[in-house]
C-alpha cells in the first residue's frame, strides 16, 4: 500500500467513527486500522523508543510517532528529478499531518507565555479533552516532535507545510534552548534518587540535569540551522510575534531579542524586518506608522557594544539607498537614516553622512564613479524624498557646500548628467534663509568658513562624467559670480537675496576702505589686487542682477536699500575725490546704481511710493552742485532727479509724430553713440542696449543708419567682456530679424572669411564659434522664413566644417544640426552635400568631438526625414551606414560608440517602417467628363 494512502487514513475519520466524542478514542480507532497496514507493508515497522524507558506510550504520543515514522518512510521526490511534483491531494495530506503533530506534540507542551496560545491558533482545540501529563512527559514529547520536524524540514517537499507552523516551531526551540532548568538537589545527588519520587513529585537528579544541558546545546544548533535555512523576513516576523506576547517570560524576551538583533545585523536584515512588518507589498499611505516604528527599532542600539551594532546596520542603509532592485528602497533608507539622525546624530555623521560625502570631503582625487555615487545618494537623501515629514535638515549639507559649488561651477556649461542634481542640492541649501548670506559670501570668496568644506578642482572624465583633481587654491571670482548668478536666477527669492547681500557687502567694503586707508599701506600688492577684483566682480554681478525683472519689482516695493546704497557710494566718492584717490570703479558702480534707479522708475508696472524718494532727491540735488563730478555721472543724476520729481512721466510717450522733425529720436541715437565711446564698460553696454531697443521699435534714425549700427555691433562682438558681448549679440539678432536678407549674407560671409584672421592671430577661435551661435539664434528667430536662406547658411556651415581647428569643425556641425531642425529637414538638394560631408568626417576626422557632432547630425537627419530617408539620400546612405557601423565596432571613444549605435537604431527603425508598414486601404475614384 502507498504511504500517501496511509497518511490519508491517518488524517481521515470514517463516518462510523465520527460519532465518537472522545478524541483519544478516535485516535485509537485510527491506529488500530492503520498499524496492521503498516506492519503488512513493513514488517520491521515499530514505534517504540528505547529513550522512553519504562514510560508507557499514550494514545496521542503513539499517534504522533506513527505519523512521524510514516513521513520519514515516505519516498520524497528528488528536486532535480523530472517527477518532482506531488498532487494537491497528497500535499494536503502532508499539511494536515504536520498540523496534527504540531497541535498535539508542540502547542500543549509549551510553557505559559511561550508562543501564541493554542486556543488562538486553533479554536476547535478547546473542545479536545486536555491531557494530564507530567512535566517530564511533556518535555519528552516536545523533544521528539521538534527533532522530527527539524529532520523533516530537510526535505523540500515537506518544507512548505512546516513553514506554515514556523511560529510554533520557533517557540518550542526557544523553550528547549533557553528555558531555565531546576538545579539538582543535594539529596538526590547523594542518594541517587530517580526523577519521580514515591509521592509522585518531580525531583531533578544530577544525571537528568546533565542530559537536559546536553539537549539544550543540541537544540541551539537546530535553532541556528533553522534561522539559516528559512526566509529571514519570515523568521523575523515569527520572532517578533513571540516577543510581542504580553505574558512572555523575561528569559524568553531576552533571548528572542538577541536573535532578532542578530538577524538585523545580517546582510539584508533591514529589508527583511521591514518586509516582515509591512508585508511583501509596501503601501506607503497605509504603512507609514509601521515603517516609522520599525525604523526607530532599527536605529536604537541593541546589545552591549553599540559601535559594532551601528557598524553593521549603517552599511546596510547605504546599500539600500543605492539599490535599484528593491522596491521603495530609497523611501525605506530615508526613513531609517532620518530616524538615526534624530536618535544619534554623532553616529549618523560618522557612519552615514561622512561615508556618503567622502569624495567631497577628501582633498585627494575622486573618480567619476565615486562622485556620481555621492551626488546620487545626497539627492536621494535631501531632494527626492517621498516622506517630507521624514526629511533630513539641509544644514547637514553645509559641510560639503563649497565642494558642491565647485562641482556646479565645473559642469554648469557642460551636458553632464549630474548637473541638474547638483543644482537641486545647492538650491536646497540656499533656500534656507538662516545661513543664506554666509553661503553667498563663501561662494564669492568674500569670506572663508572652515565648516563649509574646501574648494575642489574638477574636470570631465573619459566617459563624460565629472571627476575631482584635488583642492583648488585659485579664486576664480568671475566664474564663481557667473555660476552663482545662473544658480539664483531660477528663484525670485534667491535673486533678491543675492542683490541685497551685494548691496550690503559693497557698502561695507566702501565704508571700511575709506576708514582704513592707512592700513592698506601694509598690504601686499597681491592683496590689493585681490580686493579690487573682489569689488569688480561684485559690481558686475550686481549689474547683471539689476536686469532681472524680479529684482526690479522688489526694488519698486522697497526702494530704501538701493537709495541708502547710493547715498553711501556718493558720500565716499565725494570724499575720495577731494583726496584725489578716487578710481573709475567707484564712478562705474555709481553709474550702474543710478541706472537701476532710473530703470525702476521709468519701466515700473506697479504704483510707486514717491514719498520714499523725497530725501533721496534732496541728496542728489546737493551732489549735483559739486563741480568735480564727471559729466556723464552728473547728467544721469539730473535725469533721475527729473524722473522722480515728475513721477516718471518725463519718459512716457503715447504717440510718435512722423510729420515733424525727429529731434528726440536723434538725441537718443546720439546719446547711444556717446555711450559707446565712453571708456566705462557699463556705459558702453548701455549704449548697445539703447541701440537694440531703437532697432526693435523700428526707429527712423536707425533705419537710415543701419550700416553704421551693424558695424558698431560687429566691432563690439570681439570684446572680451561678456556683458558687452551679450549686448552685441542681442543687437545683431534684432537687426537680422528686421533685415534678414542683408544681415544674414553679411554674417555668413564674415563667418566664412574669418578663418584667415583666426590663423593670423588677430581674432580668437572663440569669436568664430560665437558668430556661429549668432547665426543659429537668428535662424531660430526667423522660423519659417529661414528656408529662404537655407543655401547660404548650409554653405557657410559646410565651409567651416573644413576648418583646421577641431573646435570650429565641431561647432559648425552642431550649428548645422540645429539649422536642420529649424528648417524642418526640408533641405532639398543640399542634403546630398550634407550627408557627404558627414560621411567624410565620420570616416577621416581624428578629433572625437568632430566625429561626435557628425554622428549627432546624422541621427537628427534620420529621425527628421523618416521614410523619406531612402528616397532623399539614395545610394549616399550606404557610405553613411558603413561609416557609422565602423565607428560603433572599432572606435575607442565609448560615448561615440553609443551615439553611433543610436544613429544605426534610427536607420533600422526607418527601414522597418518602410518595409513592414501596414497597407493603406484606399480606393481611387475618377470623375469622367
Amino acid at each position: 500500500m502507498d504511504y500517501h494512502e496511509i497518511l490519508t487514513h491517518l488524517t481521515t475519520v470514517d463516518k462510523t467513527d465520527s460519532e465518537m466524542k472522545d478524541f483519544n478514542a478516535r485516535l485509537q480507532q485510527i491506529l488500530e486500522k492503520v498499524l496492521p497496514m503498516l506492519m503488512k507493508t513493513d514488517e520491521q515497522f515499530v514505534i517504540n523508543d528505547s529513550e522512553d524507558g519504562d514510560l508507557p506510550l499514550d494514545t496521542r504520543y503513539r499517534y504522533i510517532r506513527t505519523v512521524v515514522r510514516v513521513l520519514q518512510t515516505l519516498e520524497m521526490p528528488d528536486s532535480s528529478g523530472e517527477e518532482s511534483l506531488i498532487s494537491v491531494k497528497e500535499f494536503h495530506s502532508l499539511k494536515v499531518c504536520i498540523e496534527l503533530i504540531t497541535a498535539m506534540g508542540v502547542l500543549p507542551n509549551l510553557l505559559h507565555g511561550v508562543g501564541i496560545d493554542i486556543a488562538k491558533l486553533c479554536p476547535k482545540a478547546i473542545l479536545i479533552q486536555e491531557e494530564k501529563l507530567t512535566d517530564l512527559q511533556k518535555y519528552r514529547r516536545l523533544r521528539f516532535t521538534v527533532d522530527s520536524l527539524m529532520e523533516l524540514y530537510t526535505h523540500f517537499t515537506l518544507r512548505p507545510a512546516i513553514l506554515a507552523q514556523l511560529g510554533s516551531l520557533f517557540a518550542a526551540l526557544l523553550q528547549l534552548c533557553h528555558a531555565p532548568l531546576m538545579k539538582p538537589s543535594a539529596k538526590s545527588a547523594s542518594a541517587g534518587q530517580t526523577d519521580i519520587s514515591k509521592d509522585g513529585t518531580f525531583t531533578m537528579t544530577t544525571e537528568l540535569y546533565e542530559k537536559l544541558k546536553r539537549d539544550q546545546e543540541h537544540f541551539k544548533r537546530l535553532l541556528r540551522e533553522l534561522l539559516d535555512n528559512c526566509p529571514t523576513s519570515t523568521s523575523m516576523k515569527e520572532l517578533m510575534v513571540i516577543l510581542g506576547v504580553k505574558e512572555a517570560p523575561k528569559w524568553l524576551q531576552r533571548e528572542t531579542r538577541k536573535y532578532l538583533v542578530e538577524q538585523i545585523i545580517q546582510p539584508n536584515g533591514i529589508v527583511s524586518i521591514v518586509t516582515a512588518v509591512c508585508d511583501d507589498f509596501l503601501d506607503l499611505g497605509e504603512h507609514w506608522n509601521k515603517l516609522d516604528t520599525v525604523c526607530r527599532l532599527i536605529v536604537t542600539s541593541h546589545g552591549n557594544n553599540s559601535e559594532d551594532y551601528y557598524k553593521s546596520i549603517c552599511p546596510q542603509l547605504l546599500n539600500l539607498l543605492e539599490s535599484t532592485r528593491i522596491k521603495h528602497s530609497t523611501t525605506i533608507a530615508n526613513c531609517c537614516v532620518t530616524s538615526l539622525y534624530e536618535h544619534n546624530p554623532e553616529v549618523f555623521q560618522k557612519h552615514v553622512l561622512q561615508v556618503i560625502c567622502h569624495p567631497l570631503l577628501a582633498t585627494s582625487t575622486g573618480t567619476e564613479d565615486e562622485v556620481e555615487r555621492c551626488i546620487e545618494n545626497l539627492t536621494k537623501c535631501f531632494v527626492t524624498v517621498e516622506a517630507k515629514f521624514k526629511q533630513l535638515p539641509c544644514k547637514l549639507l553645509l559641510s560639503v557646500s563649497l565642494p558642491l559649488f565647485s562641482l556646479w561651477n565645473g559642469v554648469r556649461t557642460s551636458v553632464c548628467v549630474l548637473k541638474h542634481k547638483i543644482k537641486q542640492l545647492l538650491l536646497r541649501l540656499l533656500h534656507e534663509e538662516s545661513f543664506r548670506n554666509d553661503l553667498y559670501a563663501a561662494y564669492l570668496g568674500h569670506n572663508s568658513f572652515d565648516s563649509f568644506g574646501n574648494r575642489l578642482e574638477t574636470r570631465l572624465g573619459p566617459t563624460g562624467r565629472i571627476e575631482l583633481v584635488g583642492t583648488d587654491t585659485n579664486l576664480k571670482r568671475d566664474e564663481f559670480a557667473d555660476s552663482l548668478f545662473e544658480l539664483t536666477s531660477t528663484s525670485d527669492t534667491l535673486s533678491n537675496g543675492l542683490f541685497f547681500y551685494l548691496l550690503t557687502f559693497l557698502s561695507l567694503a566702501i565704508t571700511t576702505n575709506g576708514r582704513n586707508e592707512s592700513r592698506t599701506l601694509l598690504e601686499t600688492p597681491e592683496d590689493q589686487i585681490g580686493k579690487i577684483e573682489e569689488r569688480l566682480t561684485a559690481v558686475k554681478l550686481l549689474s547683471s542682477l539689476a536686469n532681472v525683472s524680479s529684482v526690479q519689482e522688489a526694488q519698486i516695493k522697497n526702494p530704501q536699500p538701493i537709495c541708502s546704497f547710493i547715498r553711501t557710494l556718493f558720500t565716499q566718492y565725494i570724499e575720495t575725490r577731494k583726496g584725489q584717490n578716487s578710481s573709475d570703479d567707484d564712478s562705474e558702480l555709481l553709474y550702474v546704481s543710478l541706472m537701476l534707479v532710473k530703470m525702476i522708475i521709468s519701466e515700473r508696472k506697479e504704483p510707486l511710493e514717491w514719498a520714499a524718494f523725497t530725501d533721496f532727491v534732496k541728496f542728489l540735488k546737493e551732489c549735483c552742485t559739486l563741480t568735480d563730478i564727471p559729466s556723464h555721472l552728473s547728467s544721469l543724476t539730473r535725469e533721475c532727479i527729473e524722473l522722480i520729481e515728475s513721477h516718471g512721466k518725463s519718459e512716457q510717450r503715447n504717440y510718435q509724430d512722423l510729420s515733424v522733425s525727429r529731434k528726440r529720436e536723434s538725441d537718443k541715437f546720439e546719446e547711444a553713440l556717446r555711450d559707446l565711446a565712453d571708456p566705462l564698460l557699463p556705459v558702453r553696454a548701455h549704449g548697445l542696449i539703447t541701440l537694440t531697443k531703437l532697432i526693435e521699435t523700428m526707429d527712423p534714425c536707425i533705419v537710415a543708419r543701419k550700416a553704421v549700427v551693424l558695424q558698431l555691433f560687429q566691432s563690439n562682438l570681439k570684446h572680451e567682456d561678456s556683458f558687452i558681448y551679450l549686448a552685441a549679440i542681442n543687437g545683431l539678432c534684432a537687426l537680422a530679424s528686421s533685415y534678414p536678407q542683408m544681415i544674414i549674407e553679411l554674417l555668413v560671409h564674415e563667418y566664412i572669411d574669418i578663418s584667415e584672421r583666426v590663423s593670423a592671430g588677430e581674432i580668437a577661435t572663440e569669436t568664430r564659434i560665437k558668430l556661429g551661435e549668432i547665426l543659429v539664434k537668428v535662424t531660430r528667430s526667423l522660423g519659417e522664413m529661414a528656408s529662404a536662406y537655407k543655401n547660404i547658411l548650409i554653405n557657410g556651415f559646410l565651409c567651416a566644417a573644413r576648418d583646421p581647428d577641431p573646435l570650429v569643425r565641431a561647432s559648425s556641425l552642431s550649428c548645422l544640426g540645429e539649422l536642420c531642425k529649424v528648417l524642418g529637414f526640408r533641405l532639398g538638394d543640399a542634403i546630398i552635400e550634407v550627408i557627404y560631408c558627414i560621411g567624410c568626417i565620420v570616416k577621416t576626422d581624428k578629433a572625437p568631438e568632430c566625429r561626435r557632432a557628425a554622428v549627432m547630425v546624422s541621427t537628427l537627419l534620420l529621425r527628421g526625414l523618416g521614410k523619406d530617408t531612402l528616397t532623399s539620400l539614395g545610394k549616399d546612405l550606404v557610405d553613411l551606414y558603413r561609416g557609422l557601423k565602423h565607428l560603433r565596432d572599432n572606435d575607442e571613444d565609448p560615448v561615440l560608440r553609443l551615439h553611433a549605435q543610436l544613429a544605426l537604431e534610427e536607420l533600422d527603425y526607418v527601414m522597418r517602417d518602410f518595409l513592414f508598414s501596414p497597407p493603406k486601404l484606399e480606393k481611387k475614384i475618377f470623375l469622367l467628363k
